[in-house]
């Protein structure tokens, strides 16, 4: 049987690591907290309704002001959610701006820049929304 911190999402059977497959980094488990924390709207867990940013929810705001809030929410989020990782940068940008992309009207991208200090671990999270 594997060692592992968390069981990997979505839940997949793997013979390898037990019954589940496993996060078998910190640096595995920090992307899909973070990743789950952005996707999540508040509400949808239970036992916790202020867990998550529900960034889906921003796809048809394209001000500036909105933007700002989309990343202010998720600096707090990570901060309480997911502790020992530091957010580096958050860049949201339309995908229509993005040369050779036929996005659709509605679309919006995300990457999110975080290290983890305590490892020396850095990366990159990229999340695209389409309507």
């Amino acid at each position: 049987m594997g060692v592992g911190y968390s069981p990997k999402l979505p839940l997949l059977y793997d013979g390898t690591d037990g019954y589940y497959k496993l996060n078998k980094t910190i640096g595995e488990v920090a992307r899909q907290n973070i990743k789950m924390v952005v996707l999540t709207c508040p509400g949808e867990r239970m036992m916790d309704p202020e867990f998550g940013v529900g960034a889906r929810n921003y796809l048809f705001n394209t001000e500036m002001v909105v933007h700002t809030s989309l990343r202010g929410k998720i600096m707090e989020q990570v901060k309480k959610y997911v502790p020992f990782v530091r957010i580096v940068d958050i860049s949201l940008f339309d995908l229509q701006d993005e040369p050779g992309e036929s996005a659709p009207t509605n679309s919006l991208g995300l990457q999110i820049s975080y290290t983890i200090p305590s490892v020396g671990f850095d990366d990159t999270l990229a999340i695209t929304f389409r309507s």
